[in-house]
């Protein structure tokens, strides 16, 4: 990997944040209202502190692109054969109604439309820890950096210039909605959209923004709240306008549990009376227990060898959470006592939770909250997955001045139908660095160094 071949290019937008007047307090401040009134957000918090996008070199982005692409595939067989294999789906910890509602068949379309993997770097290379295949957040991050980080005044070396080139996930995004609606059966040719979530949720503003994006396009979009469906046994609507795709952003788990397996988008979604992505049939994505089937030798067989060879590369050691032996670094030993040993060498991940929610890292938990939470595992389906030693960046923020500070750093690519396009960049004090647990983010800028050496030597 190259992963430090921008760095050149990211000192020299460090010496353009020391120029005078590139910032000061004021500056900034405005630079974070900017974000606020354009959906920047997570709930009133402005989410993108740091004053320099990250830097990735095109072979680098390439690299990602095919190993997030592979690894969403074999994800995509883990949840294919547990809909009809029991033990698979048992394996999962998949409950006897989350296989019901797995199991019904929506009709056409891709299985996932939209998928985001939490990615570490790591000292020559990256390892994907999870998928979120229920309610990916953060699509238009990188469309709104673009509107308030990148017309910041030290980042005008960078407009227009060759070799570089930002990724559009808002349209991976809208092009997978659309086509998967078409796959689906859907007729309209401009369908009416309902974007669906609780009213009250952090994430609303990115709601506020794809439906402006979607009326530009010509599309009547609607924010609903899950209480505002109704459904009459042939259409989905709300007020009286029927909806032809709903883009589900409620969590399944939430919406069944809140409203039970009734509720009128679940009635119409069995009925095939709206197209919804992602469909209700991706909750065995969505389990981290998905992890420890990739990482398990003994399901080996489910996947292809490429798919194979990018688990080994990129998938760190998952396991379930039991008492029993398992294989590890060559030889068997007891899985609960190797967790309880090797405290420092693991976290522990709730098997259906998200945002950061009850995940314990072993180098910073306390032994005896660590044994606590092994020993009450039974309670509470876990997977434990050996440590992915992630690099940190130098970032530079505004505090009283310019100061660099030594952050934790997530690439996150989205996969739409199966693509990757893009990837929410997630910055952090902590090596949990989700933005419902206080992380921001920052932009994604692809640097193909080749062409700008060539242009560059075109100029002189």
């Amino acid at each position: 990997m190259t992963w430090d071949a921008t760095r050149a290019l990211a000192e020299q937008l460090d010496r353009g944040l020391s120029a005078p007047g590139a910032i000061d307090a004021a500056r900034f401040a405005s630079f974070l209202e900017v974000q606020k009134e354009l959906g920047l957000v997570h709930g009133a918090r402005a989410l993108c502190r740091h004053l320099r996008p990250y830097l990735i070199a095109e072979q680098d982005y390439a690299a990602v692109g095919r190993a997030a692409e592979r690894i969403a595939a074999a994800l995509e067989r883990v949840a294919r054969r547990a809909l009809t294999d029991a033990g698979l789906a048992e394996e999962l910890g998949l409950s006897a109604d989350e296989r019901a509602l797995a199991a019904v068949d929506p009709g056409g379309g891709p299985f996932l439309t939209v998928g985001r993997l939490d990615m570490m770097v790591t000292e020559g290379g990256f390892q994907f820890i999870e998928l979120n295949a229920d309610s990916p957040a953060g699509i238009t991050d990188q469309l709104l950096v673009e509107q308030t980080l990148m017309e910041l005044p030290h980042m005008a070396p960078l407009r227009g210039r060759a070799g570089l080139r930002t990724p559009a996930p808002h349209r991976g995004l809208i092009r997978a909605l659309l086509e998967g609606y078409a796959a689906w059966g859907g007729r309209a040719p401009r369908p009416t959209i309902a974007i669906v979530d609780w009213a009250t949720v952090d994430t609303s503003a990115e709601f506020k923004v794809l439906s402006a994006l979607l009326s530009a396009d010509g599309h009547r979009t609607r924010i609903l709240d899950p209480d505002e469906l109704e459904y009459d046994g042939a259409r989905l609507s709300a007020g009286g306008e029927a909806i032809d795709l709903v883009y589900r952003r409620v969590i399944t788990q939430e919406l069944i549990e809140r409203r039970g397996v009734d509720h009128p988008l679940v009635r119409a979604y069995r009925d095939r009376a709206a197209y919804v992505a992602n469909s209700l049939r991706t909750k065995p994505l969505n389990k981290k227990a998905a992890f420890a089937v990739l990482s398990d030798p003994a399901f080996s067989g489910l996947f292809s060898p490429e798919q194979r060879a990018a688990i080994a590369a990129h998938i760190p050691w998952t396991r379930r959470v039991r008492p029993g032996r398992t294989a590890w670094k060559g030889r068997e030993v007891d899985l609960v006592e190797l967790i309880l040993g090797e405290q420092e060498s693991f976290v522990l991940k709730p098997n259906d939770e998200y945002g950061g929610k009850g995940v314990l890292l072993g180098w910073q938990t306390p032994p005896d909250a660590w044994r606590e939470a092994v020993r009450g595992v039974g309670e509470q389906l876990a997977i434990v997955q050996e440590r992915s030693r992630s690099r940190t960046a130098r970032m530079p923020t505004f505090r009283d001045g310019i100061v660099q500070e030594e952050v934790y750093f997530d690439l996150c690519p989205f996969v739409f139908a199966g693509r990757m396009e893009g990837a929410m960049v997630r910055l952090s004090a902590s090596a949990v660095s989700n933005v419902s647990a206080g992380g921001g983010v920052t932009g994604l800028l692809i640097v193909d160094d080749a062409r700008m050496s060539r242009e560059d030597t075109r100029h002189v």
